[in-house]
């Protein structure tokens, strides 16, 4: 295995409720959150253990060990090893990895904002690439996303690592590599002071000051990074590939299709599921104060109606079928104040993700 890192590049570190608040519906079974920690941030753990067959859950591996252990720092995204329905890599992006690789060989991958490294991981598992390039705001958090990668794939050769720190996909531009596949799971919720960026986990904000050109689809609807990471890999991407956008967006389908489109892209929903809302008093509570900005709306959804709605749909089946599901969901909405609410008054609450997948051809 050949292992290229570097340094920061290119740019900054970056239903219906009665009066009271509960929720009401006749044909949905009310599931109240479990038990879970006030934070669901990082925990002081520097190690955790991943059992590949638990976490991913696509049977047994064929790159990887069976069983590895991630280094976390205090900075990276605390997967939810334990509750693999609540984490975005098992959950999200190893279901649209799998629908891609039904259609698509990918040869060489990338990943935006890797955190722990684990969707690179699940790609090299899935694609058996050449190429694995991540990338993280932080350098120490991509350093120890590198680190993993290696020892989940321990004795694995003929394959080219990039680990590099910095703005979105700028530390790829001067490594000569076209991607097949490039994926982003990039915050929507921007930073109230830029200096938090380095105070701790910080996965689900950004900085919010760019000196770019922004549609206002984008900061209107809390998608900035989404649009600037397209922006950014079409000079990224190989004569086929394609760049998948994994957005937690909390806002309509047609949206992030039109997104997509301002952005010079052909688009298309690539899967489509749910997810119960981690850190639901930090994530909820950012879309309730940019709500308040005037920004959004921002819709979620009771878990239970969530479960309901979609069934027993595979990811790539209900991507088929998104825009019929988004509609048997949408009585059942509640914005960002609401959904705070009822997430204190013990409602587990949960949200729709949307893995786009865009391609300039």
């Amino acid at each position: 295995m050949t292992y290229t890192q570097n340094g920061h590049a290119n740019g900054v570190p970056n239903g219906s409720k009665d009066d009271h608040g509960s929720y009401e519906d006749s044909n949905v079974e009310v599931r109240l959150s479990p038990t879970i920690p006030t934070s669901e941030l990082f925990s002081g753990l520097t190690e955790v253990e991943v059992d590949f067959e638990k976490f991913f859950g696509m049977g047994k591996p064929r790159k990887v060990l069976s069983h590895f252990t991630i280094k976390l720092t205090e900075l990276t995204y605390l997967p939810k090893i334990d509750n693999p329905r609540r984490d975005w890599v098992a959950s999200v992006a190893v279901p649209a990895f799998l629908a891609h690789r039904a259609q698509n060989e990918v040869k060489a991958f990338a990943t935006v904002g890797t955190g722990g490294g684990l969707d690179a991981i699940a790609a090299m598992d899935i694609f058996s690439p050449e190429c694995v390039a991540m990338t993280d705001i932080h350098l120490p958090v991509v350093n120890a996303a590198a680190e993993n990668f290696c020892i989940a794939t321990a004795g694995l050769s003929g394959v080219n690592l990039i680990a590099a720190a910095g703005d979105i996909l700028a530390p790829l531009g001067n490594k000569n590599y076209k991607f097949d596949l490039i994926y982003e799971n990039l915050p929507n919720i921007p930073l109230d002071d830029a200096h938090e960026i380095d105070a701790g986990q910080t996965s689900s904000t950004y900085v919010p000051h760019r000196s770019e050109d922004i549609p206002a689809i984008a900061t209107n609807n809390l998608l900035a990074l989404h649009f600037l990471a397209l922006q950014q890999a079409k000079s990224l991407l190989s004569p086929e590939g394609a760049i998948i956008s994994s957005i937690g967006g909390r806002v309509e389908i047609a949206i992030l299709l039109k997104m997509a489109l301002e952005a010079g892209y052909c688009a298309e929903i690539l899967t489509y599921t749910w997810k119960i809302q981690s850190e639901p008093e930090e994530v909820i509570g950012g879309y309730k104060k940019n709500q308040e900005d005037g920004l959004g709306p921002f819709y979620f959804y009771p878990a239970a109606v969530l479960e309901k709605a979609f069934g027993n749909l595979d990811p790539a089946a209900a991507g088929r079928r998104a825009e019929e599901i988004e509609g048997l969901l949408r009585p059942h909405a509640v914005d960002a104040p609401t959904a705070l609410e009822l997430h204190r008054n013990g409602l587990e609450i949960g949200h729709t993700v949307a893995i786009v997948r865009s391609t300039l051809n």
